[in-house]
């Protein structure tokens, strides 16, 4: 089984990550409502390994079935808030009983630099994969994490910070005012990024 990891953020949230290297027929349990949503084997892929890995990361019981909001945001039957990525190759998933908490992954790419200029800001700086990719992502989690305000790019801003492989970047949701520590991580397969409103 392709778990990365199971973490503990604190007391309220739990992140885990997945590789998702199987055939979405290996999960049986979901694979037939898979192939009802999706005709591309990816997408079945995502639907399945996003389950295993929800079952992985609590009891299983039925509270936590995902369904969707209108507007497309994942929500838990449970009333935890859940948040969901995933990229070639992985999968990640976030949820907290008490607070908004939002996650995206990234596969590492120079692809990025093709884009680049649609997301970096004349006020930030992001010269290597690895930052630009961070900003992408940092973006992406602010996004889900203020869903309701359905922020622009240009509405989010990250100020400056220092590569590590681990840390956080202070980003501005520029339309509240508002700074939140979005938390990075990059290995040499990806880069992931979450937040957690409390």
């Amino acid at each position: 089984m392709p778990l990365l990891r199971v973490t503990h953020i604190n007391e309220h949230v739990i992140l885990g990550i997945w590789e998702m290297t199987e055939h979405p027929s290996a999960f049986p349990e979901w694979y037939e409502e898979a192939r009802k949503r999706f005709h591309a084997e990816g997408r079945q892929r995502e639907y399945v390994c996003v389950r295993a890995l929800l079952r992985q990361m609590t009891d299983d019981d039925a509270s936590w079935t995902i369904s969707h909001e209108q507007s497309g945001k994942p929500v838990l039957q449970n009333g935890w808030k859940i948040s969901i990525s995933h990229t070639k190759g992985f999968c990640c998933v976030i949820i907290s009983p008490d607070y908004e908490v939002a996650v995206d992954i990234e596969y590492t790419s120079d692809r990025v630099n093709r884009i680049a200029h649609m997301f970096i800001r004349e006020d930030e700086q992001a010269d290597t994969i690895d930052e630009k990719l961070i900003h992408w992502s940092a973006k992406e989690t602010m996004y889900k994490l203020y869903s309701s305000d359905r922020l622009a790019l240009d509405e989010m801003r990250l100020l400056r910070f220092s590569l590590k492989k681990q840390g956080v970047v202070l980003t501005e949701n520029m339309r509240r005012n508002t700074i939140v520590e979005v938390n990075y991580e990059i290995t040499p397969s990806f880069v992931l990024t979450y937040a957690v409103l409390t």
